[in-house]
């Protein structure tokens, strides 16, 4: 049976995006590395794509905070890194966000 994508909702350090009109993400990455500790080098990624401004600002660069992404059939709370931000204007139309966060724990 489907999973529709409603009521889905992506939160970065408590904060929720909103007017959510695009989500990605990938969780688990290569096999562990290290002395008997369970990590990766790739834990995932995530892709948020909004309407609005809302942890949007490039001041959000390099930090490391909460990620949780919960309905429409996900549940994923990580410590991720907030990498990049990009702006799609159209004319006499809407802007869009695209967030990209790293996984930080595998």
């Amino acid at each position: 049976m489907a999973s529709y994508s409603q009521s889905v909702s992506v939160t970065w350090d408590g904060t929720p995006f909103t007017e959510v009109v695009g989500l990605d993400w990938s969780y688990g990455g290569g096999p562990s590395k290290g002395r008997g500790i369970p990590w990766t080098d790739d834990a995932g990624s995530v892709t948020v794509t909004t309407l609005a401004g809302a942890n949007t600002s490039s001041s959000e660069y390099g930090l490391r905070k909460d990620l949780v992404i919960n309905g429409g059939g996900q549940s994923l709370t990580v410590k991720a890194v907030w990498e990049s931000v990009s702006v799609a204007n159209e004319v006499n139309g809407v802007t869009r966000f695209t967030v990209t966060f790293k996984i930080l724990d595998g």
